[in-house]
């Protein structure tokens, strides 16, 4: 069980702690980070997969304004609980958290839908505006369309780090949009915009360097695509994320500075106050790109259940040598009350 010590009524909220622990070799923060996207552990989590994988259907969802995103749905059994899971920020599908988390609840009776963000995956070509962070509407009417499609029986969202607040914040728009939602589990969820950035830039800087390498490798994609729109290759010489933020809202968003942009999808204060969904949100200590310390700047909801762990890292929680991720079995431990 997960659980160790349940929150307590205060102006600030009390985190519930957690069973896990790390392995001793594996209790480094950029371990377990890196382990969670570590190409040589791919083969493992993917072989394991297989049943979810052979089973996974690509579905494109036909938004409103003929916005287009992708997904693929597997098929466990008939009339099962429904999870939508979202990944982070450049990942997609085939993240291997992702992959892992999916396989678990695949083999354990839950359908899964693993939606892809715009412009992640193979997804470029279907919307000709670029990717940003506020593109909130898509996001929870692809949740909808996802609901009126399969008709589950009990309907879960789960979201990673940037997937972790887009999840966040369709649980918070959920019951006005008539999305019965059993229960949003947020896994080290971005919060505050603006914290995340200086994480990055004064961190280890491999994290920028390989945020920075997909980015830019998704932009020109994009460009690529839609030479017509799009001119950006100058833009694109700068290592600096804050400079290429800043020139991409500049010239293709509608806000007047980066402030403004990160504040459309900041999340801190009391965003979540009015959230009437069950919901969790786990963060660890060590994580080196989403500061821990930012839970204590959100507000104590009866709906919402805080979970701190001393270790993890970034959507790591890498549980032994065969490099399982202790998060399948959590979200499992999370869903399993609801699902009945």
């Amino acid at each position: 069980m997960p659980i160790i010590s349940m929150q307590t009524e205060s102006a600030t909220p009390s985190p519930n702690t957690v069973n896990y622990k790390a392995p001793t070799w594996a209790q480094n923060q950029h371990v377990q980070s890196l382990l969670a996207t570590f190409k040589l552990r791919r083969r493992f989590v993917q072989r394991r997969a297989q049943p979810m994988l052979q089973a996974s259907q690509e579905v494109i969802i036909e938004c409103d304004d003929g916005i287009k995103l992708q997904s693929f749905y597997a098929q466990s059994k008939a009339d099962a609980p429904l999870v939508v899971l979202i990944h982070g920020w450049e990942g997609s599908h085939q993240s291997l958290y992702l992959i892992s988390c999916a396989s678990t609840l695949f083999n354990h009776g839950y359908n899964v839908v693993r939606l892809n963000l715009r412009d992640h995956g193979d997804s470029h070509h279907l919307n000709q505006e670029l990717f940003h962070s506020n593109r909130l509407d898509e996001v929870v009417n692809a949740v909808k369309k996802i609901q009126t499609q399969y008709q589950p029986r009990k309907l879960f969202l789960t979201g990673f780090s940037l997937g972790g607040n887009f999840a966040l914040r369709v649980a918070k728009q959920a019951n006005k949009h008539d999305i019965q939602l059993a229960k949003t589990v947020a896994i080290c969820p971005a919060l505050d915009p603006k914290d995340v950035l200086e994480k990055l830039e004064n961190g280890l800087s491999l994290y920028i360097k390989y945020f920075m390498y997909k980015w830019k490798r998704s932009l020109r994609k994009k460009q690529e695509l839609f030479p017509h729109l799009y001119d950006i290759e100058e833009s694109l010489q700068t290592d600096s994320m804050r400079e290429l933020t800043e020139e991409l809202v500049n010239f293709y968003g509608d806000y007047d500075s980066i402030n403004e942009y990160f504040a459309g999808y900041d999340i801190t204060g009391d965003y979540l106050s009015d959230l009437d969904v069950d919901t969790t949100l786990l963060l660890a200590k060590d994580d080196p790109i989403i500061d821990y310390r930012a839970i204590y700047d959100l507000p104590v909801n009866p709906n919402i259940q805080y979970f701190l762990s001393e270790h993890g890292g970034h959507c790591g929680f890498i549980k032994n040598s065969k490099l399982h991720s202790w998060l399948d079995d959590f979200l499992l431990e999370q869903f399993k009350l609801k699902a009945d």
